[in-house]
């Protein structure tokens, strides 16, 4: 018997560890992220897709499936907070690189030229907040020879 709790106590904690599909209890994605990117995939022929998925008066919150590789860019009205929902890529800010999977954040303020690259052939998902909130095109291609 003392056995059997000692195993139990191990073994419990361990459960919490187990990996699951991050969720995100907000607007369209209350139904779970699966159901979202099932009825949002991006077309054969598009590399990004963006879904606002909810605002508020300070900022605006979008979905953001990558499977190509974005163009250098920046934005000059809007600063960008990007949690990494699935899978995993390249984040280059200015001169700097940082490789990034599901649980990292990246925090790109306004007018900073950025891009980002998935790695492999899976699409990586952001939930990406526009602060203040996007209420039009914002982005400025950015050259960096």
């Amino acid at each position: 018997m003392v056995r059997r709790t000692i195993v139990v106590i191990l073994v419990a904690p361990l459960l919490g560890c187990a990996p699951r599909s991050p969720r995100v209890p907000f607007g369209p994605l209350g139904d779970g992220l699966d159901a979202f990117l099932a009825a949002h995939a991006p077309a054969e022929n598009q590399s990004i897709r963006v879904d606002e998925v909810g605002r508020t008066a300070g900022a605006s919150y979008h979905l953001v499936q990558v499977r190509g590789s974005e163009t250098p860019h920046r934005h000059v009205a809007h600063d960008l907070t990007v949690f990494v929902l699935r899978g995993r890529g390249t984040l280059t800010r200015g001169d700097r690189r940082f490789q990034l999977e599901a649980g990292d954040a990246a925090v790109i303020p306004r007018g900073e030229v950025h891009w980002f690259a998935p790695s492999g052939r899976a699409s990586a998902v952001s939930l990406v907040v526009f602060t203040p909130a996007l209420d039009g095109p914002d982005v400025v291609p950015a050259d960096v020879r």
